[in-house]
């Protein structure tokens, strides 16, 4: 290679959503009734979506129609298997593309602010919990706490994994920290800070690992092309786009070398030269006017973007130049939107919100 839940959980919400006729659990493909929450799936770019819908709890089934869903991840070796982090019940994780879901023992409380499952090995994923970054090493049976902030008031919000060194990993905080560890998560330390900023998202590019971006809240990327030893800050390059320091999102395209996209209050983003230069994308509103919930990029086609608002999921077949908007499945708005791996026509998942008060 080169280097470039057991059945108490859910009781009270979930159990009683399966006792007030949800249906016969058939596969997940009947019409949703009921909350319109948790997680939907689409297969054909948005002209119909599916609630995915059956939870799993030993002996018996429930729903996740109203669990409210803060961050997904799916696994790079295996495109049946994805994982959604709640946001008060821990992690739910499907073996078969989403059609039925199952607690992960062991973690089934707290918001689960972020995933990483390991690229080589499907039993270790890692997850952001509060304060506290948390392990499981054998297929989500168990979990423990491998890293933890003493500061209760501090969230650690995005971590990824090496792809070429899976022992290395990195995550971000919500006071501006980066730390990273480099025995899969035995010891960690601080190896960047900014200023006590917000770090919404880490991401790594996948032809080379050591170049990591950062989005920040206010201050824009930060970016470091040797594995976390330096890193440069991308600002001055965004303040031609107003509001783009506000850096909610960024992503490294998965098949266009250098290219990456950042969302931001102004908008989208795009770079063809990792950061160096940046052009806005046309949207089908003004810029600024917007809150973009989640954005992403269809691992088989570059072409295909796709962002969700509280009111819609808008499309693009074209890179940006032209956008459909096309009806949100939910009341709640869009938390996450991720697809799978599969080689040939990734199906996209969504993420609800929580109920709206």
């Amino acid at each position: 290679m080169t280097r470039s839940l057991r059945s108490a959980w859910f009781v009270a919400p979930l159990m009683a959503l399966a006792l007030m006729g949800q249906g016969c659990f058939g596969g997940g493909t009947q019409t949703a009734t009921g909350p319109d929450g948790g997680i939907f799936r689409t297969k054909d770019g948005g002209e119909n979506w599916l609630q995915l819908k059956i939870l799993n709890t030993g002996s018996k089934q429930a729903s996740i129609q109203n669990v409210g869903i803060a961050s997904m991840a799916a696994d790079p070796q295996d495109p049946k298997a994805l994982y959604a982090g709640t946001v008060e019940n821990g992690i739910i994780y499907s073996l078969d593309g989403g059609d039925s879901w199952q607690p992960a023992t062991g973690l089934t409380t707290g918001r689960i602010n972020a995933i990483a499952v390991h690229p080589k090995d499907k039993c270790v994923v890692y997850a952001a919990r509060a304060n506290q970054i948390m392990k499981t090493d054998n297929c989500s049976r168990d979990w423990m706490q491998i890293y933890f902030d003493p500061r209760t008031d501090k969230q650690f919000t995005t971590i990824v994994v090496d792809w070429f060194n899976p022992n290395a990993i990195y995550a971000g905080t919500s006071d501006g920290d980066i730390v990273k560890s480099e025995n899969g998560g035995s010891a960690w330390r601080v190896i960047h800070r900014v200023d006590g900023i917000r770090i919404n998202q880490l991401a790594m590019d996948p032809r080379d690992s050591r170049i990591i971006f950062g989005a920040t809240d206010r201050n824009g990327l930060v970016k470091t092309t040797d594995g976390g030893q330096s890193w440069t800050q991308i600002r001055q390059e965004l303040d031609a786009f107003e509001g783009a320091r506000r850096a909610n999102i960024v992503v490294i395209d998965p098949s266009v070398a250098n290219r990456i996209y950042t969302v931001s209050r102004y908008g989208i983003l795009q770079s063809d030269d990792l950061g160096s230069t940046w052009t806005g994308l046309k949207l089908p509103t003004p810029p600024g006017t917007v809150d973009m919930k989640a954005f992403a990029v269809n691992p088989r086609n570059a072409r295909m973007l796709v962002y969700a608002t509280d009111k819609a999921v808008i499309w693009s077949e074209d890179g940006g130049n032209t956008w459909t908007p096309k009806k949100l499945p939910t009341s709640r708005g869009a938390a996450a939107l991720i697809y799978d791996t599969a080689a040939s026509n990734p199906a996209l998942f969504l993420g609800a919100l929580p109920p709206k008060n």
